[in-house]
């Protein structure tokens, strides 16, 4: 049993960071797709990845060192089918006709690994009829596929890593892997019964997903402040450096220049969409709906870039300046209280916004602007489309 418990701990060990890296862009192409985060959704992802890795591990671990492997002598396949069973009716204690054989016979090897054989795929059927939708032929065909990976990259030793097989090519493997596939697809409507269904899932991630929430818009800003303003204000330095414009002071090439070339510059030839804005699918227009144009988004990013989140830059150096540095003088009073009173005006806006639930802040309210989501939900098939624009004529006339 612990040649089996070892691998899944291994992979329990490793998922938080692989399964990461693996699930991931999934995630990131399912949200394109369906416009929003779904928790449920990305725990089956999760699971499933974390189900790939374990029975993955199970197949290539433990691994012996590669001279061991070099000394082995044994065959390196079994293409003859059913060995398995013929192996477990001549070896283990099993009588069919004395059932006090037949639990000592399920404890003996002949009959553990096949069994497990069997139930390591039983999960990929599982997600594959769940998840996948897909029908019993296609999971039969994709668990045959799954095995026959497994198989091959024994055959070949790891991918080459080792000088031959060190676990044997059987074609008993792949009949058992199958069969485990082939339940896993069969007995899952009974589980199924017990969770959200996949077109559940879609239609709360499209119903989610036609909102444009302060998670998507947070989502957006870190991309495009963070990330995509750190790029461009590298990029601008070495313009500036190669162009012999040093001597311009540095804030115009870490901050000025870097976000107008990120909100307001992109957004206007990119429909008001900023890079960050595109990945999760939302975009600036006119509260009426028209495309905004370049002075209106000019105004609105300055409002936000250019007097709200200076007055807090503000607030926090002469904050530092009077009451750290203790350079009580009035003119850092003054600014203080200054960059104070509006820092705190934009708060209150801020508050107040997200306590109702409005979240149009005053940079939207001043400009006449809005944020909307780019995701179109559309009917399944060409049926609804066509129910959909019945309803549409009928309301209509």
């Amino acid at each position: 049993m612990s040649a089996y418990l070892g691998p899944v701990r291994t992979a329990i060990i490793t998922f938080p960071f692989l399964a990461l890296v693996l699930a991931l862009p999934f995630l990131v192409v399912v949200y394109r797709r369906y416009g929003a985060f779904s928790w449920w959704r990305a725990v089956v992802i999760y699971s499933f990845v974390f189900y790939l890795l374990s029975a993955y591990f199970l197949i290539i671990l433990p691994l012996p060192s590669r001279a061991a492997v070099a000394q082995f002598t044994g065959p390196k396949y079994n293409l003859e089918p059913f060995m398995a069973l013929r192996y477990f009716v001549h070896t283990t204690v099993f009588v069919p006709t004395n059932p006090h054989t037949w639990l000592a016979a399920l404890k003996q090897s002949a009959f553990i690994q096949p069994f497990f054989n069997v139930v390591l795929t039983i999960p990929f059927g599982f997600y594959l009829r769940y998840y996948f939708k897909r029908s019993v032929p296609q999971i039969i065909l994709m668990s045959f596929v799954l095995s026959l990976f497994f198989e091959l990259t024994q055959l070949s030793g790891l991918y080459g890593y080792y000088p031959r097989p060190y676990r044997l090519f059987d074609v008993d493997d792949l009949i058992l892997n199958t069969t485990g596939g082939f339940l896993g697809g069969v007995f899952a409507p009974i589980l199924m019964r017990a969770l959200p269904s996949r077109d559940i899932i879609d239609a709360k991630s499209q119903a989610r997903g036609a909102r444009v929430t302060l998670a998507r818009r947070f989502a957006a800003f870190i991309i495009d402040f963070f990330l995509f303003s750190g790029i461009i204000g590298v990029l601008i330095q070495i313009l500036l450096h190669l162009l012999g414009l040093d001597q311009l002071p540095g804030f115009l090439g870490n901050y000025v220049l870097p976000l107008f070339f990120v909100f307001v510059l992109w957004p206007a030839f990119n429909q008001g969409q900023t890079l960050g804005k595109s990945l999760v699918r939302i975009k600036i227009v006119r509260t009426n709906g028209q495309p905004i144009g370049f002075w209106r988004l000019f105004l609105r990013e300055s409002l936000l870039y250019g007097l709200a989140l200076p007055s807090f830059m503000g607030l926090n150096y002469f904050f530092g300046e009077y009451f750290g540095a203790f350079h009580r003088t009035e003119i850092n009073l003054a600014a203080l209280g200054f960059f104070g009173l509006l820092s705190l005006l934009f708060l209150i806006n801020f508050a107040w916004e997200i306590i109702s639930r409005h979240h149009r802040f005053f940079y939207d309210a001043w400009t006449d602007t809005t944020q909307i989501s780019t995701f179109q939900s559309q009917p399944k098939d060409p049926v609804a489309r066509q129910d959909s624009a019945n309803d549409d004529d009928i309301q209509k006339s």
